[in-house]
């Protein structure tokens, strides 16, 4: 009975330090430099306090990457997804991103999930919004939204 409190430390200081916070966005392989980048406001949904940045960018080899950063939000786990349309229409998913675990989610986009090729200047053309989730359990509450491509300009 006397160990209980040490568990219970133990256990909160391994889940408060499985979260670190990185502020720099990392190119995506060896010798890359960020060439160009699109930074959107994610703007919170429903009363969920979450907010964010929804970071595109292409590097010097080509690729293009999207990085979400999202606050007031720490170890939930949100799936994320580009969709078509504006956020305020509403539609289906045309990427799936990574989930946003810790608050953060990396995705190297090539093609939207049909298979049509996509790059940095066909995103930031796309009639489209980044659209983060609840949870796995409740995927269609959006917690944040912003529109993107032709939606955002």
């Amino acid at each position: 009975m006397k160990k209980a409190p040490y568990f219970l430390l133990f256990i909160a200081l391994t889940i408060l330090s499985s979260c670190g916070s990185d502020d720099s966005i990392e190119p995506t392989g060896i010798n890359e430099i960020i060439v160009d980048e699109k930074a959107y406001t994610l703007t919170s949904v429903g009363g969920s306090g979450i907010t964010g940045t929804a970071t595109f960018t292409r590097d010097s080899n080509g690729n293009t990457t999207i990085l979400i950063e999202l606050n007031n939000t720490n170890t939930e786990e949100h799936p994320a997804y580009v969709r078509f349309n504006s956020a305020a229409e509403g539609g289906i998913i045309a990427i799936t991103l990574e989930p946003c675990t810790c608050a953060v989610s990396t995705t190297v986009v090539t093609r939207l999930d049909d298979g049509t090729p996509i790059d940095f200047d066909k995103l930031l053309n796309l009639d489209g919004h980044v659209s983060i989730q609840e949870s796995t359990e409740n995927p269609d509450v959006v917690i944040a939204t912003v529109d993107i491509g032709i939606n955002g300009n």
